[in-house]
């Protein structure tokens, strides 16, 4: 029998599980009912905000019956900002939460006996504030000059932040600065209602290394103006670049343009692992919260068996990261990523760091693969770190077909992984599954996911 409800009903639900957007999962008579900001076990009044087939939504009233590991939000902007979903929930529960969400995802879509799965605790942190060392951070106009923030979720409404407190304080204060400095100079946001303005994104990374700076201006056109401001921002403490990137498609959801035009400093940044070094351009890609990083590559490292583990694959290497991390210990590391700019850093750091046993190639997994087994290469272990969408049919079809020893899957979406990991399923054993909180107080999920080929 078809459940009825009508948008503005008002409901008792008890939460059962947590969303992947971070929200709580209800059910009524059978029907999934979504609601933000509560999280189980409790008992919540909601309304009813939309009516769909096989679910609903709706906001919670009142919440009769609260969870023990409810907090307040240590964030003023908790409410509006779409950032942190979860930040109301105690991070030791956010981390159980996370966890028994992803096993949830994994046993709705693959169909495989998970039993026979080793999952282990997840990594979390113990200074959980002020991680993030990149922003990108949207711009408006406002009576009193530019303002920074991040939109409201499901919005582009845009809630004014300058001061957010998971990310790093250099690039609070450095995004405050830069906005003073555009003010001075007469930068104004773009608006789109309008088509008028220039500033679209203030982008800036924060070296965890050695505090260095880097600040990237999206804009629409280019202004004589952005040089004069260029030339302060420069000044401000720790600043060692900065660029311009032109992105005028405001259909596009990049946030940079196609290339970075450095108008003050030097062309990189370095961050540093140990006795790693990585020289970063503006858009290179190295995980924005760098002390889970050094974690996430030690959990890898501790999967290989160094005596047959002799010939990596790093697919989707961004600048290299865990290319260099486990050089030393292999004979041979192939890393592939489409990006330009992250190739270009990758091979600039290959002369940085004195390694001669790395190849970078730029191009898409599937097709640099496919032309290296076509040479006879045969490596012992692929590492993927695939975007939100993970790994594309071709490439699955190739690991079906020519198949690896051991595959180690880093995912930073359950779903997709989930169904990348059905279809190898008919090839490989999924071995072991470590869940690793990259981004606390957010509903994202990273894993680190060991498959073998089956004999």
């Amino acid at each position: 029998m078809e459940v009825k409800l009508v948008k503005d009903q008002e409901i008792l639900i008890t939460i059962r599980r947590l969303g992947i957007n971070g929200e709580g999962i209800g059910f009524y008579k059978k029907l999934a009912v979504f609601v933000d900001g509560v999280f189980p076990p409790e008992q919540v009044v909601v309304r009813i905000t939309e009516v769909n087939r096989g679910h609903a939504k709706g906001e919670a009233i009142r919440i009769k019956v609260k969870a023990k590991k409810r907090v307040k939000p240590f964030c003023a902007h908790f409410k509006e900002c779409g950032g942190c979903q979860i930040q109301h929930i105690e991070y030791s529960e956010q981390l159980a939460l996370k966890e028994e969400m992803l096993m949830q995802t994994l046993e709705r879509y693959t169909d495989l006996d998970l039993s026979e799965t080793k999952f282990n605790k997840m990594i979390g942190m113990n200074n959980h504030t002020h991680y993030r060392y990149k922003a990108q951070m949207p711009v408006r106009n406002t009576k009193t000059g530019l303002t920074t923030g991040l939109y409201k979720k499901e919005s582009n409404d845009l809630v004014d932040i300058l001061d957010c407190p998971v990310q790093t304080e250099s690039i609070n204060r450095v995004n405050q600065k830069i906005l003073e400095i555009c003010d001075k100079y007469e930068i104004f946001a773009f608006d789109p209602t309008i088509m008028r303005g220039l500033l679209r994104y203030v982008v800036v990374r924060a070296s965890n290394f050695n505090d260095d700076v880097q600040v990237t201006l999206v804009i629409t056109i280019y202004n004589k103006a952005l040089k004069d401001a260029a030339r302060d921002i420069i000044k401000i403490p720790g600043v060692k670049s900065v660029g311009i990137s032109k992105n005028k498609d405001i259909q596009n959801h990049e946030i940079f343009g196609e290339e970075v035009e450095i108008l003050e400093g030097e062309n990189t940044i370095h961050e540093g692992i140990g006795d790693i070094r990585y020289a970063l351009k503006p858009k290179a890609f190295y995980q924005l919260n760098p002390n889970q990083a050094i974690k996430l590559y030690s959990e890898v490292k501790s999967h290989l068996d160094f005596s047959t583990d002799r010939v990596i694959v790093d697919a989707y290497a961004g600048s290299g990261a865990i290319s260099f991390y486990l050089a030393k210990y292999v004979d041979k590391v192939l890393g592939i990523d489409i990006a330009k700019e992250s190739i270009y850093s990758a091979k600039h750091n290959l002369k940085l760091n004195k390694v001669d046993n790395i190849t970078f190639e730029e191009g898409a997994v599937k097709d640099v693969l496919r032309d290296y087994y076509k040479k006879g290469f045969n490596p012992d272990v692929i590492i993927f770190d695939p975007p939100r969408s993970g790994l594309d049919n071709q490439t699955l079809d190739l690991l079906l077909n020519k198949k690896v020893k051991k595959i180690i899957y880093i995912s930073c979406n359950p779903s997709t992984l989930a169904k990348n990991i059905k279809i190898l399923s008919k090839g490989y054993i999924l071995e072991e599954v470590t869940p690793l909180d990259m981004f606390p107080h957010t509903s994202h999920i990273e894993s680190i996911n060991i498959l073998r080929a089956k004999s």
